[in-house]
Order: C-alpha cells, then structure tokens, then sequence
C-alpha cells in the first residue's frame, strides 16, 4: 500500500487511502460521557485500537477535532453542540503549550498507539492557522498563527504521528499568496519528520481557498467534490496528490465515482453524533461505495 508520504514523493497511489473520522465517537463502545473519555488516554487509545481491529482503515486518527490543540493554545472552546467545537478568544493571546492536559493527552494517546495497533499509520487533526487567527479576535496574524501551528506540528509527529490533518473554515477569510507563504514552514516541517501533511477545507471552498487547494503545496488537498465542484477539474489538471471529503450526515447524497488518483477518503467531521458507534462500519463502507 502505497503511504502518504510516498504518494507526496511522486508514486501514484494504488487507491485511496480510508481515514475516517471516529476518535470521539470511540467513546460510545462503553457509553462513556465524551469530555471524560478525551481525557483519559488509555481508554482513548484502547478503544481506538478496538474499533481498528474491527473494521478496515488505513489511517487511525487519534484525534478527529476535539479542540485539543487550541484549548492547548489559550482560547476557549465549547464544544455543546454537534458538528466541530466553536472557538472563540481566551484571556491571552493563544501560544501552545504542550505540557496543557488537552495537548499531553492527545500527545500520550499517540505514544500509546504503535503498541496495540502496530503498522497502521497514526494521524491526527489539528486546527489550521486561519481558522486559529479568526478564532483569536485579532489577537494574531496569519504569520503568528502559522508558528502555533508549526509548534503543534512538531509535537504530534515527534510524540508518533505520520500524518497530519490541517483543518480550515471555509467561511474563514483568507488571503492565498500569504497564507500559502505563512504556512510553508509547517509544511516544510511535516517533510522533514517524513510525515505527510493535509488541507482540509470541508464545505463550500470559496475562490480564496479553491486558489490555495489548487496551489502546488507540498500536503494533500482535501476538498468536498459536491459542495466544490470548481475544484476537480483545477487539482487534476493541477497533477497534485488530492484527497475527497466524505460528508459524516448519513442523510447526505451518496458518494459520486472517485476521481482516478485520489490519495485520501477522509470525513468532514467526527462521526459522533451523526451516527450510533453500531453503524460505523457501515458508514466506513460508504465512504469507498461509488
């Protein structure tokens, strides 16, 4: 099976790569009240390891956005209602400090799991430096943002890691040229650690993020085909590695035909919430139906 990393090098992939989105949903094999079970990494990492070995994913996501790495980082976050948390300004400017119970968790989650699921690569989401700007009220600068971001780079692949999720808002405002110019380092770091890196703009990508999608970057663009249609025909004729957005609303329309050549299946949000644990092998067994 032809890695991540290796698909970045130039090999085509031999298919694409299952990552579904569940690592919050784990807490329903035990009926577990979710704040408690995020933080407690050997049940995390036991109940992560039991769902792998039960249904086929290529990539383990440790963490499918929590809000880990920005509690980590100062700013607040509630996570009351479904979907994604919403991020909001702390009482500092966010700096991330590893040593935060939300960041050592994930981080001990990730050393935890070579052991019980040897050979499966290890990924984790991490939020993207726009989407950390926007939340911080104008406490930061994308540049500012991008070096928080680096930081949590370098913490989840040296604590395991071999692929990491850069998750962005596509109702987040951004200018292309000096986003892809500020977020070059942690690309940049992602290829040094021999880890391979992911936009990940889920929903309706408005022309700022299509041009950054399409842009020769060094990470996998992950990108909703339906919501953005604009974007195949750009990234194909762009012949860059590309992964596809599976929405986690079992409601939602079926998958279309993959396109040939795609990296990545991944989902656009964590499946807690949208489905009972009892159905997730059959919501992973949709995200390859065409």
């Amino acid at each position: 099976m032809t890695s991540l990393t290796e698909i970045l090098d130039g090999r085509a992939p031999d298919r694409p790569l299952v990552a579904p989105l569940f690592a919050t949903l784990a807490a329903e094999v035990e009926g577990l009240d979710r704040q408690a079970f995020l933080a407690d990494a050997g049940k995390r990492a036991r109940l992560l390891a039991e769902l792998a070995g039960a249904i086929p994913v290529d990539v383990l996501i440790a963490d499918s956005g929590s809000g880990w790495d920005a509690r980590a980082a100062g700013l607040a976050v509630d996570s009351s209602a479904a979907g994604p948390p919403a991020l909001g300004p702390g009482p500092a400017p966010p700096r991330f400090d590893p040593a935060h119970p939300a960041a050592a968790t994930v981080l001990d989650v990730l050393r935890r799991l070579p052991a019980v699921v040897p050979g499966t690569a290890l990924g984790v989401t991490v939020t993207g430096p726009a989407t950390l700007v926007a939340a911080a009220g104008g406490a930061l600068e994308i540049e500012d943002g991008a070096r928080q971001v680096l930081a949590v780079v370098q913490a989840v692949t040296q604590a395991g890691a071999s692929i990491v999720v850069v998750r962005e808002d596509p109702a987040v405002d951004v200018e292309p040229e000096r986003y892809v110019r500020a977020a070059a380092p942690v690309w940049g770091s992602l290829r040094f650690f021999r880890a391979a890196g992911v936009l990940h703009v889920r929903g309706e990508a408005g022309r700022a993020w299509s041009a950054v999608l399409a842009g020769p970057g060094p990470y996998v663009s992950c990108f909703d085909r339906v919501a953005s249609p604009a974007l195949v025909e750009a990234t194909v004729a762009a012949a860059r590695p590309f992964g596809l957005i599976v929405p986690a609303d079992p409601q939602a329309a079926g998958m279309p035909e993959h396109l040939p050549g795609t990296a990545l299946l991944i989902h656009d949000e964590d499946l807690a919430g949208r489905i009972a644990v009892r159905d997730l092998r059959s919501a992973v067994a949709r995200m390859t139906a065409t």
